[in-house]
């Protein structure tokens, strides 16, 4: 697990003799972690205010605190179009950082990168794949 970057401030803002507030990407979501229940609730409550949904509430899990929250970067992920056209996948989406991650998806399973993720003419972004599991030499 990385520590993620969103909420960089309040782990920086961690009073002194209290363990910083940690939060790291875990799946698709994002967990606050900490010894400290206030410390850990202050990160929750920035987080919400930044516009990130939390999806549970501030719990004790063995010796620590945990808040689990969605990730900003998995939600514009899922809102990239993935589209088939014959052996070649063309990934649209809003950022060039919400394409690339799909494009990383789609790399995982098997696919080759034709084109990195560019700007599209109408907005958005673009980046093209060959289906290589599709491509069969007889």
């Amino acid at each position: 697990m990385r520590q993620h970057g969103v909420f960089a401030e309040a782990v920086n803002q961690a009073e002194a003799g209290v363990e910083a507030v940690k939060v790291m990407k875990m799946g698709g979501h994002l967990v606050i972690v900490g010894s400290d229940k206030e410390a850990v609730q202050a990160a929750a409550s920035e987080a919400a205010a930044r516009g990130i949904k939390l999806l549970s509430g501030v719990e004790l899990m063995g010796r620590k605190w945990a808040v689990t929250c969605e990730d900003p970067a998995e939600g514009e992920k899922q809102q990239c179009v993935v589209i088939k056209v014959g052996f070649q996948l063309m990934v649209k989406g809003p950022t060039e950082q919400a394409v690339g991650q799909k494009v990383q998806e789609l790399l995982r399973n098997g696919s080759k990168l034709v084109k990195p993720p560019s700007e599209a003419t109408g907005g958005g972004w673009v980046a093209v794949c060959d289906e290589v599991d599709q491509v069969h030499k007889w």
